[in-house]
């Protein structure tokens, strides 16, 4: 008789492998360690709740690294910052000064919502470097996976966006994205979707799909990575993109292809050492060092 985990992988691509995998995932995230070793600190951004980031700094911050700023996964619909130390860890521990939002979430709100708390985060960032609690804005990397991949595309996408937040595009120096939805239009439609960004066809959807903002943009080094077998966010979320960025800024986009990956599959480096998290150090490192070599 088949025992439940072997099930659960012949379904592996499936909605109900992505919610079986899940219940591990969110069981290692909890199991976070005390960092001794790293400084935290709270900032509200606005009166709701969840307009807050947490700024994860190093004892030592290595003042040649970029900031990070890193959004979490969820669906635009759970977690917050406080549940992934884990990932703002790994990044701490070589030397990264890290900025970790929370937003107001879906059902309430929508994307509209959403991107008005990320240009609210955004001023608060400014603000804190003015008073020295950020080591530089000069160069700053962007990472997210899932919703929170979604979320700092637009950031360095959407040009009305980023622009009334204060910032241009020569300020950001990389970008890493984790399952990602970049093009909502490959999405399968769901009551979260069409809560976050409204019907295909409103100009909310448009605002909120990463895809449809790329052609003005700069070149930037981005670090893409997706499993063929999301059941969450469909692997052609990222294929479209893949392929008008590459024709749009060639050499610029490291793309991972995970044949038999599913979602979590592809967050695996928050809790392991893994491949996916000795690339993302590698990658981490060529680019905080400028040592990306672009084709022009």
């Amino acid at each position: 008789m088949l025992k439940f985990p072997y099930i659960c992988l012949m379904l592996k691509g499936t909605l109900f492998y992505e919610l079986y995998q899940l219940i591990g995932y969110w069981k290692k995230t909890k199991s976070r360690t005390t960092m001794q070793e790293v400084l935290s600190e709270k900032v509200y951004y606005g009166e709701h709740s969840s307009q807050y980031l947490i700024i994860y700094s190093p004892r030592q911050v290595d003042p040649e690294k970029p900031l990070i700023i890193y959004y979490h996964g969820g669906g635009w619909i759970f977690g917050n910052p406080d549940l992934f130390v884990k990932k703002a860890s790994l990044f701490t521990s070589l030397g990264y000064q890290v900025i970790m939002p929370c937003y107001r979430k879906v059902p309430i709100f929508h994307a509209d919502h959403i991107l008005e708390d990320v240009k609210l985060m955004l001023g608060t960032v400014k603000e804190l470097a003015e008073q020295k609690k950020i080591s530089t804005l000069d160069k700053i990397i962007l990472g997210g996976v899932s919703a929170g991949a979604n979320l700092v595309a637009l950031i360095y996408f959407q040009n009305q966006l980023r622009e009334k937040a204060g910032f241009t595009q020569d300020q950001f120096c990389g970008m890493f994205l984790y399952a990602p939805p970049l093009d909502l239009s490959k999405m399968k439609s769901t009551p979260v979707l069409y809560r976050f960004a409204g019907s295909k066809d409103s100009e909310r959807f448009r605002r909120a799909s990463p895809i449809l903002h790329i052609k003005d943009s700069l070149p930037i080094p981005i670090l893409c990575i997706h499993g063929k077998l999301d059941a969450l966010v469909q692997f052609d979320a990222s294929q479209t993109f893949r392929s008008q960025y590459e024709e749009l800024h060639p050499g610029f986009l490291e793309y991972v292809t995970l044949e038999d990956a599913s979602h979590i599959d592809a967050a695996s480096w928050a809790h392991t050492d893994d491949d996916l998290r000795k690339g993302l150090v590698q990658w981490l490192d060529k680019v905080s060092k400028g040592s990306f070599i672009s084709p022009q």
